[in-house]
Order: C-alpha cells, then sequence, then structure tokens
C-alpha cells in the first residue's frame, strides 16, 4: 500500500510538471500581446500628447524649424543626400534652398544628430546610432 502511494505521488508530481510546461507555452503569446499593447498605447498616447511623433519629442535641442525638418526627413527616409534632402524638405515647407539646408546639415553633424557617409563619388546623410536609439527607447522598442 505504500508503495502504490509513492508511485501514485510520483505520477501525479510528473502530470503536475507536465502541466506547468504546458502553462508556460500557453502564457508566453498572452506576454508578447501584452508588450506589444503597451507599446500600442505608448505611441497612441504620444500622438495625443503631441499631436504626432515628431523629433522634437527627442531632440528639443534642434529649435530650427529646418533642422527640425530635414531631422523628420532621415527618419522617414534614411540616407539621402543633400538634393533629395532639399527636394523633401521643400515638398513640406514649400520652399527650401540647398545652400541652407547644407548649412543646416553640417551643424546637425556637429551636434552629433546626422553623420556623413559616402557612397561612390556623393555623400548620403543618416541620423546617428544614437538618435535612433532614443527614438527606438521614446516608442518602446529597446534596442
Amino acid at each position: 500500500m505504500k508503495k502504490d502511494l509513492t508511485d501514485e505521488i510520483k505520477e501525479l508530481n510528473k502530470r503536475i510538471n507536465e502541466l506547468e510546461k504546458m502553462l508556460s507555452v500557453l502564457i508566453k503569446p498572452l506576454n508578447n500581446v501584452s508588450k506589444t499593447t503597451q507599446k500600442y498605447l505608448r505611441i497612441t498616447g504620444l500622438l495625443l500628447d503631441h499631436g504626432g511623433l515628431t523629433p522634437d519629442l527627442i531632440l528639443p535641442e534642434v529649435k530650427d524649424p529646418i533642422s527640425r525638418e530635414i531631422v523628420r526627413v532621415l527618419l522617414d527616409r534614411n540616407k539621402q543626400n543633400v538634393s533629395q534632402i532639399t527636394e523633401l524638405v521643400r515638398n513640406k515647407r514649400g520652399t527650401a534652398s540647398r545652400r541652407i539646408i547644407r548649412e543646416k546639415i553640417n551643424e546637425l553633424i556637429e551636434k552629433d544628430i546626422i553623420q556623413k557617409h559616402q557612397k561612390g563619388s556623393r555623400y548620403v546623410y543618416s541620423l546617428t546610432d544614437n538618435v535612433i536609439k532614443k527614438w527606438s527607447q521614446m516608442l518602446g522598442f529597446d534596442i
């Protein structure tokens, strides 16, 4: 009788372990849904509080509207040359001088917001890794 009871307890422990494994498999997707929902709510909150996901949320030091527009352009389309950036800023603002855009890009490079890459015979510009990291963290996606 004692042996039967011991065997039953072992069998129950085995079944409990199997159930715990099954539950952990079932709970994992629910945790992922919860995390995604939290990130979605964070983005929604930012949109409601600030009227959009704008560069000044992570780069309050960029006060100049043209510089902010350049950052916004590079958030939308990374690795653009001066002509492309000028055209995209012009599309948003109505006017944009290539000379002014180039000056603002150089200022943003000095502030470590934009970086310059050589692509063939031209230079293209992108946001620095630090800015991308800040942006991702603000949205709740840690890199």
